[in-house]
């Protein structure tokens, strides 16, 4: 092999691109890996002008993605985008290391490779690639997007979520120029499950929600109706305050939420959601059903021990407990919540401190106060006045059941 590339390299340009050219299609249709292995070493070496090997890798590329398959056409294509990349021709050859890569990500991803796949799509770049040179900022940012958004869509796949949140991000400076719907609706998909997976869960729970109303004539109206259940869990796994209880009563009054029951892993959603909406206290039997739906990162150990869903649940009891004590000893709390006193106590702490729930604790007497949202003057003023009206109500009920006693 090594005589016949020497013998090509003193032809003339021209007359060298076509020998080069005829030698791959021969190799190719023979199958011989370790020959277009050399080929390809050679042809990126110094003794061959880059007109000519971006020329003929060019011409390569496309015919390996065709000719070969399997393990072969791995092992030719990676050696070549390797080669490519080591001696530093990733910008002379980019239309052969774009075609070669693009090809091993189709090849991974029906292999189930995913991460695989991501990888080697990410070694294309194509920001500053030529091929934009006379193409409209549409083009351009909607090609550009596509092409992060599939890379992000390939790590999802395997749950290496950082790496595909990087490209959500990368994706995000570019979605403004895109006008294309369906590219639309796969990047806030992504993005939504990016922050499903970073465990924002009241974030991604307003993302799955405004998916899942988009128009039937555009996703599928079975679709639509997964999509609500992922809003649904994720409200009902986000952090109890105002901005969980925004959510809830947007999913609350959604005609579709009875209709969950019929998707698989959704069955007891419905329920569980009224509930929380409702301000009702929440029993963990009546959360195994809803446990089981849930993915892995959804079922993760928090630092105090209680899992995500254990967390949500505790604290949603304690904010439903608002609506019913004005106080209440913690060993009391404890046994509402099903966990221990002091353990009411700590997440008690946690909430008050971070606004999300209105009261202070008495240490000396181990009692929880609720606190209205009102000042405490109005508060009493209220107090007053609805004092003096059942007062105002029973003497009213009085001249009426015992006129004789009102004179």
């Amino acid at each position: 092999m090594e005589g016949i590339l020497s013998s090509i390299a003193v032809q003339p340009d021209k007359v060298r691109a076509e020998r080069y050219m005829e030698l791959c299609e021969d190799k190719l249709g023979m199958k011989d890996i370790e020959a277009i292995a050399a080929i390809v070493e050679h042809l990126t070496s110094d003794e061959v002008p880059q007109a000519v090997s971006r020329k003929v890798m060019s011409h390569l590329a496309p015919l390996v993605r065709k000719m070969i398959e399997g393990p072969k056409f791995e092992e030719c294509a990676q050696h070549t985008v390797r080669r490519i990349h080591s001696q530093g021709l990733a910008s002379s050859l980019e239309e052969a290391d774009f075609q070669l890569r693009t090809a091993l990500f189709d090849h991974y991803c029906k292999e189930t490779e995913f991460s695989s796949a991501a990888n080697a799509l990410a070694g294309i770049v194509l920001e500053n690639s030529s091929r934009w040179t006379d193409a409209t900022p549409e083009t351009k940012a909607t090609a550009v997007a596509e092409h992060y958004v599939k890379i992000a869509e390939a790590f999802l796949l395997e749950d290496e979520t950082v790496d595909a949140e990087n490209y959500v991000i990368k994706a995000q400076a570019f979605m403004g120029e895109v006008h294309d719907t369906n590219l639309k609706l796969r990047y806030k998909a992504k993005h939504a499950e990016v922050m499903d997976s970073n465990r924002k869960f009241l974030d991604a729970a307003w993302a799955y929600y405004e998916l899942s109303q988009t128009s039937q004539s555009i996703i599928r109206a079975d679709d639509l109706l997964v999509l609500l259940g992922k809003a649904t869990t994720c409200a009902i796994l986000g952090k109890a305050g105002p901005q969980r209880d925004r959510i809830l009563g947007s999913l609350f009054k959604d005609e579709r939420l009875g209709n969950l029951e019929q998707i698989e892993g959704y069955a007891t959603h419905a329920h569980v959601l009224m509930k929380m909406h409702m301000q009702h206290i929440l029993r963990r039997s009546e959360l195994r059903a809803f446990e089981e739906g849930l993915k892995e990162h959804q079922k993760a150990l928090m630092s105090d021990g209680l899992t995500i869903l254990q967390r949500s649940m505790i604290e949603h009891n304690m904010a439903a407990a608002f609506k019913v004590y004005e106080n209440i000893r913690f060993e009391e709390l404890g046994n509402l919540l099903e966990i221990n006193k002091s353990k009411a106590e700590q997440i008690a702490a946690r909430m008050i401190s971070e606004g999300r729930l209105n009261g202070y604790i008495d240490q000396i007497d181990d009692v929880l106060y609720f606190l209205d949202d009102r000042d405490a003057l109005k508060n009493w003023d209220e107090r007053i006045t609805e004092l003096c009206v059942k007062m105002n109500k029973s003497y009213e009920d009085i001249e009426t059941h015992f006129p004789q006693l009102s004179t």
